[in-house]
Formats: C-alpha cells, structure tokens, sequence
C-alpha cells in the first residue's frame, strides 16, 4: 500500500521553506522525500551518499530551484527518517524505491539524476534498468557499477567489512567524518549524521554498499553526464574509477574541484551549484 500524503511539515533542510514534505510506504519500507518547485518544471532527484540523509543537498536546492528546476530529495531506505523492516540494504533495492517515488511525481519525463558516492550507484542502477526515463546524470564521488575491478579493490572491499565491526563506532565516525570533507562545517554535520545513524544500521548500509559492483565491460551509458570529483576525495577506487568512466562514455564530462573532498557539494557548494546548473542549462539549449 502506498501512501503519499504529506508529512508533517516542510523539508527540514536550509532553504527548504518551499518544499513539500510526503512519505511512502512500500514492502515494508517507509520512505520521506521531498518536493519543490515549478510543477510542469524538468524535475532533478538527488539521492544522497552512504550515512548521510537529504539534508546533505541542502546548497544545491535552492541553486536548482532558483535555475527553474523542480527537486525531488530523498532519505534512502536505513538512512534519515525513512525506515525498512528488513536488516538488508542493496542498491538495486534502493533503485526500485526511486523508482516508486518518482512513479508519484506528475512532471514529464524523463528525470535528471544525481546522486553522491552510494547515490552515484543508485542513479547508476536506475538508469541501466530504465535508460529511456533518463535525460542526463550527473555523478559526485562515486565509482562506476560495471566498470571492471581489481583483485586488490576487491579483497580491500571485502576486508573492510570485518575491520568496520573492530573500530569503536565514535572513532569510526570521526575519522569517515575527517577523511570525506574538507571544511569544518561538512565534517561536523558528516560526524553528526554518522552518530545519528548508529553502528548497527551503518554497517548495514556498508556491507551492501560493498556488494554495489556488477561488472560489464559491454555497457555505455549513452546520456550526458556531469561527473564531479573533489581533488582530495581519496575514498576506495573513486579518483581512478571516475577517470576511466569518464575515457569510457562519450557524452560525459569529468571536472576535479580543487579543495574539495569526497562531499565537493558541501566543501564547495558555490562551484558545484555552478557547474550543475551550467551543465542542465546546457542540456536545455540542446534540447531547444
């Protein structure tokens, strides 16, 4: 049974006094996400990295709306307020939750997705099942989903689940909160929502994320793409991952954000916000 009525009160985020707040209930997962903007605007969905929640798309709502965009922000399933009764997190799980919720949105298709590190990955497995509902994808810090991978990437994936479980969750949480921003303010909030989250569910969250990878040397994606990595976002395989997926498809256009790290949106939110709205503008032009 689905239920999109309104939740109770706006997005919780800056600059989110416009939005509209809904929840939806499917399979046993209680979904928030949050609309604002032109109702017959081109819709943008943002889906937000691993550990994090909506509110990390915070600078870029108000960029979007201001550009003529409609938005549509999530908490994915274990992250937020949206909840799941089952202990399992997968990314093709995810990417039918979007699915569903976009299913609720009157715009016209298709979408533009973006999403950042692990959101990366579920805009990534939603276009591969639904290329014809996607305009164009626009990616921060994450690795490619089919691009082939090392032995060595993939034994430092599988060991870091049990390496994880030994570090005290307070000390992981500072020291994921240090290594992903650059900035006081993203690190602070970063730490914030990693406690909030809790041990149990993010290891949840972490091992699927670490089963995200399906290789297929065969596959293009063939939509423009905006691909964005901060200069220091040394997360997993990214900064290679990211260039090579770059080399791979020929509609996509990689930017590297000096002092920026695996968050660029929250380091550098003025250059990202910039960069984002120029690349859909351009993609209006072409379209015109």
């Amino acid at each position: 049974m689905n239920d999109t009525s309104p939740a109770s009160g706006p997005g919780t985020g800056t600059g989110s006094g416009a939005e509209t707040a809904h929840t939806l209930t499917r399979a046993g997962v209680c979904l928030h996400y949050w609309t604002a903007g032109p109702p017959t605007g081109p819709l943008v969905a943002l889906t937000h990295g691993a550990g994090a929640d909506h509110r990390m798309f915070d600078p870029q709502i108000p960029a979007l709306l201001a550009a003529g965009y409609r938005t549509l922000r999530w908490d994915v399933r274990h992250h937020g307020l949206s909840t799941s009764r089952t202990r399992r997190f997968r990314v093709p799980d995810a990417a039918d939750d979007l699915q569903a919720l976009l299913a609720t949105c009157p715009e016209p298709r298709p979408v533009v997705l973006l999403g950042q590190s692990i959101g990366g990955n579920i805009a990534q497995e939603y276009l591969r099942r639904h290329p014809d509902d996607v305009a164009a994808l626009i990616v921060i810090g994450s690795t490619s989903n089919t691009l082939p991978v090392t032995r060595g990437e993939r034994a430092r994936l599988a060991l870091s689940r049990p390496l994880l479980r030994l570090m005290p969750y307070r000390a992981l949480a500072d020291r994921m909160a240090a290594a992903s921003a650059r900035t006081p303010e993203a690190r602070a909030h970063l730490r914030e929502v990693f406690l909030r989250m809790g041990r149990r569910t993010f290891l949840t969250v972490w091992e699927g994320m670490t089963r995200t990878l399906t290789e297929d040397p065969d596959y293009l994606i063939d939509r423009p793409q905006l691909l964005l990595r901060g200069a220091y976002d040394t997360t997993g395989n990214i900064r290679t991952a990211m260039e090579r997926w770059n080399r791979r498809d020929p509609n996509s256009e990689l930017r590297v954000l000096p002092d920026a790290g695996h968050v660029a949106n929250l380091d550098r939110p003025d250059l990202v916000n910039r960069m984002i709205v120029d690349f859909l503008s351009g993609l209006r032009t072409h379209a015109e």
